[in-house]
This record gives C-alpha cells, structure tokens and sequence, in this order.
C-alpha cells in the first residue's frame, strides 16, 4: 500500500490547493466505504424509512384548521393520541392524516341539501 502524495499548485488568484493522489486499490475501498455509507443513509432517512414524523400543536392545529382548544379537548377525549416531552405534546403525523380524512368524510355526509 503506497502512501498519498500531497501535492499543491497555484490556482489564477494566488490560492494554493492541496491535491492527494492515491491508488486504485485505495480508491476502491474509499469508494465502497462511501457507498456503505449511503446506504445506511438511505435505509435510515430515505423514503423506506420507519421513522415517525412527529408534528407539534402548532402544526396540527393548521393541518386541522382547528383551534387550541380544540385539540385540546382532541386529547383529553382521546380524539387523537399524542406524545408527550416535558410540557409539549407531539402527534404522529399518521394519525393527523387519518383524523383529517374522518373529519373530511363526515363533512361529505353531513352536508344538508338544499332542495329548492
């Protein structure tokens, strides 16, 4: 295994870059260490990622076009569970989705017709 060679060249504004220059095998194993990485990434965040997004009152309440008081009571019925950290509560962005759709079939069936 040979040892990287730095070296520098002057750049137009004065700027000296330093540069390695490495061997293939070497660049094999930094390339496969990268793409290890990146896949850990993926499956950590990316889109098969089984990690819950958490929202906070404020974002529920505009997702829900409620008010405070009203999720509050949400809570206290058992509307929609939640998390809670300290003094701040945090719903699964889950079941938001899943109450904002029974609260929009409902509407949907609730409506009066106006039969004039």
């Amino acid at each position: 295994m040979s040892i990287p060679i730095r070296q520098n060249y002057k750049q137009n504004n004065n700027k000296t870059m330093g540069y390695f220059i490495i061997t293939d095998s070497n660049w094999a194993r930094l390339r496969n260490e990268i793409l290890n990485l990146a896949q850990t990434c993926h499956k950590a965040f990316g889109e098969q990622s089984q990690h819950t997004d958490w929202l906070h009152n404020g974002d529920v309440c505009k997702l829900l076009n409620i008010s405070k008081r009203t999720l509050q009571h949400y809570r206290d019925t058992g509307v929609l569970s939640f998390s809670q950290i300290g003094h701040k509560c945090y719903y699964k962005r889950e079941d938001v989705e899943q109450l904002l759709q029974t609260k929009s079939d409902k509407s949907k069936i609730e409506k009066p017709k106006n039969n004039k």
